[in-house]
């Protein structure tokens, strides 16, 4: 059965930073020879002060024209887009004081190492040099980027320097932070160090867009979440509510096995859903009875099998990312 996509909100426009309603793009899919389909359709979204987004999805370009729309690089076909409670025109295109948007590595000058170049983007600060060079110093270490604060910075992957720009958003005076780049992948240092940095904008009451499909990147640095599926925001909310509502999985094994330890738990334990991949088994439940991942264990070793790895997870964003897609493309 296809779900309806989410489309009303109730936003609280004071603290509102980013209100979409009904949007839809000027790009479109062609679906068969005659039928166009908009990339986006009938968007509602509603982000606010002191929050740090992380909006996820299907489709790569899909999540950068979201956003660049957001930012006002792209204009769109219908309906409304306000920024911080200023309208902005559907077909005009010019560059917002109040929003920082990053679209491009190569917004960092190569020729710099990481500090003069953060030196330098925060040159109109009347601060003394020194005590702001020892600043950003002590929170390029604080973050987990100390050692690379003067490794020149044409020497860096193309994510590093990203998150340079990042840091730089951070400290400017910009109510808005858009960060696009949906296919870009982090090692657990910059997500480390990215949380530091979106923990500072929310204190600061900033608001934090990021386009990504890395599942670890939401968990790790934002508060809030958002999927678009086929065009459409099919939910939205916090990432705790996301974890809860669509991630399903109760326990997961490993065992070359699997498939017929999945067969004698569908006898056994039916009230759980069983989906096996080459050696892993994951135990799933949708129906209203009370998870027991210790029964199930109990179970498949009372029935003579050794596992040889078992989880027992909290609830995270990778397995309602799968739910979510499952569900939807049904």
């Amino acid at each position: 059965m296809k779900h309806k996509p989410v489309s009303k909100f109730h936003p609280q426009m004071a603290n509102t930073v980013v209100f979409m309603e009904h949007l839809s793009s000027n790009e479109y899919y062609f679906r068969g020879h005659t039928d166009l389909t908009p990339v986006l359709q009938d968007i509602n979204l509603s982000i606010h002060k002191g929050q740090a987004w992380g909006i996820n999805g299907d489709s790569f370009f899909a999540l950068k024209l979201l956003l660049q729309i957001m930012g006002n690089i792209r204009p769109y076909y219908k309906g409304r887009c306000i920024l911080s409670e200023h309208g902005m025109m559907r077909s005009k295109r010019f560059i917002l004081p109040h929003v920082f948007y990053i679209g491009n590595s190569s917004m960092v000058y190569n020729n710099m190492n990481v500090l003069e170049f953060l030196m330098f983007a925060m040159a109109r600060n009347h601060e003394d040099k020194v005590q702001q060079q020892e600043r950003l110093f002590e929170f390029l270490i604080d973050i987990g980027l100390g050692k690379i604060s003067l490794t020149p910075i044409y020497s860096l992957p193309k994510e590093y320097k990203a998150v340079i720009v990042l840091l730089v958003s951070a400290y400017s005076d910009s109510q808005l932070v858009i960060y696009n780049f949906p296919e870009y992948h982090y090692n657990r240092m910059l997500l480390d160090a990215m949380a530091e940095i979106a923990k500072r904008m929310m204190e600061n009451g900033k608001a934090l867009v990021i386009a990504t499909t890395n599942c670890d990147l939401i968990e790790t640095v934002c508060s809030h979440t958002a999927f678009l599926y086929n065009g459409a925001v099919v939910f939205h909310g916090t990432v705790e509510e996301f974890q809860k509502t669509y991630d399903s999985v109760i326990l997961t094994l490993w065992d070359k096995e699997a498939e017929q330890i999945a067969e004698r738990l569908k006898i056994l334990l039916p009230q759980y859903r069983y989906e096996v991949m080459e050696d892993c088994l994951k135990v799933r439940n949708y129906g209203s009875v009370q998870s027991d991942p210790r029964l199930v264990y109990n179970t498949v070793i009372d029935a003579g099998f050794s596992p040889r790895k078992v989880s027992i997870d909290p609830k995270n964003v990778w397995n309602a990312c799968e739910e979510i897609t499952r569900r939807y493309d049904i």
